[in-house]
Protein backbone atom coordinates (compact mmCIF):
# COMPACT_ATOMS: atom_id res chain seq x y z
CA UNK A 1 0.00 0.00 0.00
CA UNK A 2 1.19 3.49 -0.71
CA UNK A 3 1.14 5.93 2.17
CA UNK A 4 -1.12 3.77 4.34
CA UNK A 5 -0.93 6.04 7.38
CA UNK A 6 -2.06 9.11 5.40
CA UNK A 7 -4.94 7.12 3.93
CA UNK A 8 -5.83 5.76 7.37
CA UNK A 9 -5.94 9.27 8.82
CA UNK A 10 -8.03 10.53 5.90
CA UNK A 11 -10.59 7.71 5.92
CA UNK A 12 -10.83 7.75 9.71
CA UNK A 13 -11.43 11.51 9.70
CA UNK A 14 -14.26 11.06 7.17
CA UNK A 15 -15.79 8.26 9.27
CA UNK A 16 -15.56 10.28 12.49
CA UNK A 17 -17.10 13.34 10.86
CA UNK A 18 -19.86 11.27 9.24
CA UNK A 19 -20.77 9.30 12.38
CA UNK A 20 -20.63 12.52 14.39
CA UNK A 21 -23.56 14.00 12.47
CA UNK A 22 -26.73 14.42 14.51
CA UNK A 23 -28.98 12.80 11.86
CA UNK A 24 -26.74 9.71 11.58
CA UNK A 25 -26.55 9.25 15.35
CA UNK A 26 -30.30 9.76 15.68
CA UNK A 27 -30.96 7.10 13.04
CA UNK A 28 -28.52 4.68 14.69
CA UNK A 29 -30.29 5.15 18.03
CA UNK A 30 -33.61 4.26 16.36
CA UNK A 31 -32.00 1.24 14.69
CA UNK A 32 -30.58 0.08 18.03
CA UNK A 33 -33.74 0.72 20.06
CA UNK A 34 -35.95 -1.12 17.58
CA UNK A 35 -33.51 -3.92 16.80
CA UNK A 36 -33.60 -3.11 13.07
CA UNK A 37 -31.42 -5.25 10.79
CA UNK A 38 -30.33 -4.93 7.16
CA UNK A 39 -29.53 -1.22 7.24
CA UNK A 40 -26.13 -1.41 5.51
CA UNK A 41 -27.42 0.05 2.24
CA UNK A 42 -29.03 2.98 4.10
CA UNK A 43 -25.64 3.65 5.74
CA UNK A 44 -23.90 3.55 2.33
CA UNK A 45 -26.41 5.96 0.77
CA UNK A 46 -26.01 8.37 3.69
CA UNK A 47 -22.22 8.10 3.40
CA UNK A 48 -22.42 8.77 -0.35
CA UNK A 49 -24.53 11.88 0.34
CA UNK A 50 -22.00 12.97 2.96
CA UNK A 51 -19.13 12.60 0.45
CA UNK A 52 -21.06 14.42 -2.28
CA UNK A 53 -21.70 17.38 0.01
CA UNK A 54 -18.34 17.37 1.81
CA UNK A 55 -16.47 20.68 1.83
CA UNK A 56 -13.22 19.00 0.70
CA UNK A 57 -15.00 17.65 -2.40
CA UNK A 58 -13.45 14.18 -2.56
CA UNK A 59 -14.01 12.35 -5.81
CA UNK A 60 -15.84 9.06 -5.25
CA UNK A 61 -17.49 6.25 -7.17
CA UNK A 62 -19.46 3.21 -6.07
CA UNK A 63 -18.88 -0.49 -6.66
CA UNK A 64 -16.22 -0.50 -9.37
CA UNK A 65 -15.35 -4.06 -10.40
CA UNK A 66 -11.90 -5.54 -9.93
CA UNK A 67 -11.44 -8.93 -11.57
CA UNK A 68 -9.92 -11.74 -9.59
CA UNK A 69 -6.84 -13.62 -10.70
CA UNK A 70 -8.50 -16.90 -11.62
CA UNK A 71 -5.45 -18.85 -10.44
CA UNK A 72 -6.17 -17.57 -6.89
CA UNK A 73 -9.98 -17.54 -6.92
CA UNK A 74 -11.95 -20.34 -8.57
CA UNK A 75 -15.54 -19.52 -7.58
CA UNK A 76 -16.02 -15.75 -7.85
CA UNK A 77 -15.28 -13.44 -10.75
CA UNK A 78 -14.69 -10.05 -9.17
CA UNK A 79 -14.63 -7.84 -6.10
CA UNK A 80 -16.63 -4.60 -5.91
CA UNK A 81 -15.63 -2.30 -3.04
CA UNK A 82 -18.50 -0.14 -1.81
CA UNK A 83 -16.55 3.07 -2.44
CA UNK A 84 -13.48 4.27 -4.28
CA UNK A 85 -12.46 7.64 -2.84
CA UNK A 86 -9.84 10.07 -4.10
CA UNK A 87 -8.81 12.89 -1.86
CA UNK A 88 -8.74 16.21 -3.68
CA UNK A 89 -5.19 16.85 -4.88
CA UNK A 90 -4.18 13.17 -4.87
CA UNK A 91 -2.91 11.43 -8.01
CA UNK A 92 -5.75 11.28 -10.52
CA UNK A 93 -5.75 7.52 -11.03
CA UNK A 94 -5.13 6.46 -7.41
CA UNK A 95 -8.12 5.70 -5.23
CA UNK A 96 -8.67 4.49 -1.69
CA UNK A 97 -11.12 1.57 -1.58
CA UNK A 98 -13.60 1.31 1.30
CA UNK A 99 -15.81 -1.67 2.08
CA UNK A 100 -18.60 -1.18 4.64
CA UNK A 101 -20.05 -3.95 6.77
CA UNK A 102 -22.66 -3.94 9.51
CA UNK A 103 -23.73 -6.68 11.85
CA UNK A 104 -25.35 -6.70 15.24
CA UNK A 105 -22.66 -8.98 16.66
CA UNK A 106 -19.07 -7.81 17.05
CA UNK A 107 -17.45 -11.13 16.07
CA UNK A 108 -19.60 -11.62 12.97
CA UNK A 109 -19.01 -8.07 11.78
CA UNK A 110 -15.23 -8.36 12.19
CA UNK A 111 -15.23 -11.77 10.44
CA UNK A 112 -17.18 -10.33 7.51
CA UNK A 113 -14.78 -7.38 7.27
CA UNK A 114 -11.72 -9.63 7.32
CA UNK A 115 -13.21 -12.02 4.75
CA UNK A 116 -13.51 -9.07 2.36
CA UNK A 117 -9.99 -7.88 3.13
CA UNK A 118 -8.65 -11.37 2.41
CA UNK A 119 -10.18 -11.18 -1.08
CA UNK A 120 -7.99 -8.20 -1.96
CA UNK A 121 -4.92 -10.36 -2.53
CA UNK A 122 -6.88 -12.33 -5.14
CA UNK A 123 -7.35 -9.31 -7.41
CA UNK A 124 -5.63 -9.62 -10.76
CA UNK A 125 -2.41 -7.57 -10.57
CA UNK A 126 -3.22 -5.67 -13.76
CA UNK A 127 -6.54 -4.60 -12.21
CA UNK A 128 -5.03 -2.99 -9.15
CA UNK A 129 -4.58 0.75 -9.15
CA UNK A 130 -5.48 1.45 -5.55
CA UNK A 131 -3.58 3.46 -2.97
CA UNK A 132 -5.03 1.32 -0.19
CA UNK A 133 -8.01 -0.80 0.80
CA UNK A 134 -10.02 -0.43 4.04
CA UNK A 135 -12.93 -2.15 5.75
CA UNK A 136 -15.30 -0.22 7.99
CA UNK A 137 -17.53 -2.24 10.30
CA UNK A 138 -20.43 -1.00 12.42
CA UNK A 139 -21.60 -3.27 15.25
CA UNK A 140 -23.04 -3.35 18.75
CA UNK A 141 -20.60 -3.83 21.62
CA UNK A 142 -20.57 -3.23 25.34
CA UNK A 143 -17.84 -1.66 27.44
CA UNK A 144 -16.69 -5.10 28.60
CA UNK A 145 -16.24 -6.43 25.04
CA UNK A 146 -12.57 -6.69 24.10
CA UNK A 147 -12.77 -5.34 20.55
CA UNK A 148 -9.02 -5.27 19.96
CA UNK A 149 -8.63 -8.88 21.04
CA UNK A 150 -11.55 -9.91 18.81
CA UNK A 151 -9.95 -8.17 15.82
CA UNK A 152 -6.54 -9.74 16.43
CA UNK A 153 -8.06 -13.20 16.97
CA UNK A 154 -10.11 -12.99 13.76
CA UNK A 155 -7.08 -11.79 11.77
CA UNK A 156 -5.06 -14.71 13.15
CA UNK A 157 -7.86 -17.17 12.28
CA UNK A 158 -7.73 -15.93 8.67
CA UNK A 159 -3.93 -16.01 8.54
CA UNK A 160 -3.71 -12.24 8.14
CA UNK A 161 -1.28 -9.85 9.82
CA UNK A 162 -2.11 -7.09 12.28
CA UNK A 163 -1.02 -3.67 11.07
CA UNK A 164 -0.23 -1.73 14.28
CA UNK A 165 -1.19 1.93 14.09
CA UNK A 166 -3.44 1.34 11.09
CA UNK A 167 -6.60 0.16 12.81
CA UNK A 168 -9.04 1.86 15.12
CA UNK A 169 -12.27 1.12 16.89
CA UNK A 170 -14.44 3.70 18.60
CA UNK A 171 -17.83 4.35 20.10
CA UNK A 172 -20.42 6.16 17.94
CA UNK A 173 -21.78 8.51 20.59
CA UNK A 174 -24.63 7.11 22.69
CA UNK A 175 -26.11 5.10 19.83
CA UNK A 176 -25.28 1.62 21.14
CA UNK A 177 -22.95 1.14 18.14
CA UNK A 178 -19.22 1.18 17.61
CA UNK A 179 -17.11 1.12 14.49
CA UNK A 180 -13.83 -0.48 13.52
CA UNK A 181 -11.60 0.53 10.61
CA UNK A 182 -9.12 -2.08 9.37
CA UNK A 183 -6.52 -1.94 6.58
CA UNK A 184 -6.40 -4.30 3.63
CA UNK A 185 -3.35 -6.19 2.52
CA UNK A 186 -0.58 -5.14 0.24
CA UNK A 187 -1.04 -6.38 -3.30
CA UNK A 188 2.23 -8.29 -3.45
Amino acid sequence: MERPYDDFQYINSLVKEFTGQRKVRSALRVIHANDITGWEVWFQVEFATFLAEHEDQPEWVREVRFEFDYRREKYNWYLKPDFLIRKKGAAVSKYIALEIKQHRQLGSCISNMIADLAKVRKIRKSEVDLRSYWALGIFQADEQDNIENTIKTKLFEHGLPVFPGLMIYDKIGNTGFRYALLPGLEYQ
